[in-house]
């Protein structure tokens, strides 16, 4: 079997993959103004004393939640959308963060799943043929 089963590495691939992602959709809305932003992306992936992913960090600058949210400056959540109307700015909503992270973080436990379901499934497949050996052993033996 040649599908990767190593756990840390699955979440470094899930993390870079992610962070493209968060870029794919900087560059689609037009919010990516000067890379900045893009260029502060970055992961950290804690792994348990096994190797399996405990916690995976994410950090950009702080002005990409203000872009997510549309707001900045003299423009808050409460009064954005009346301002946008009055034409007195021209800040809109960006949403780059909120709805991609939460897909990718389900889409990361569904890949977890995949792979601890088929370390478990190799791990019985090896303890039975070790057993079964176990034992015909044994018979051989009693005969």
């Amino acid at each position: 079997m040649s599908e990767n089963l190593n756990m840390h590495e699955t979440a470094i691939a899930w993390a870079d993959i992610t962070i493209k992602v968060f870029e794919d959709w900087l560059e689609k809305l037009h919010a990516n103004y000067s890379y900045q932003l893009t260029d502060s992306f970055v992961h950290h992936v804690h792994t348990a004393a096994n190797g399996n992913p405990e916690m995976i960090d994410f950090a950009y600058k702080y002005y990409g939640k203000f872009v997510d949210m549309g707001v900045g400056g003299n423009v808050d959540l409460d009064n954005r959308d009346a301002m946008v109307s009055a034409g007195l700015t021209t800040r809109r909503q960006k949403p780059w963060f909120s709805k991609t992270f939460f897909y990718q973080v389900r889409r990361i436990g569904e890949i977890l799943s995949e792979k601890y379901a088929q370390k478990a499934a190799i791990t019985i497949v090896a303890n039975i043929d070790d057993n079964a050996e176990k034992w015909q052993k044994r018979w051989e033996n009693f005969d």
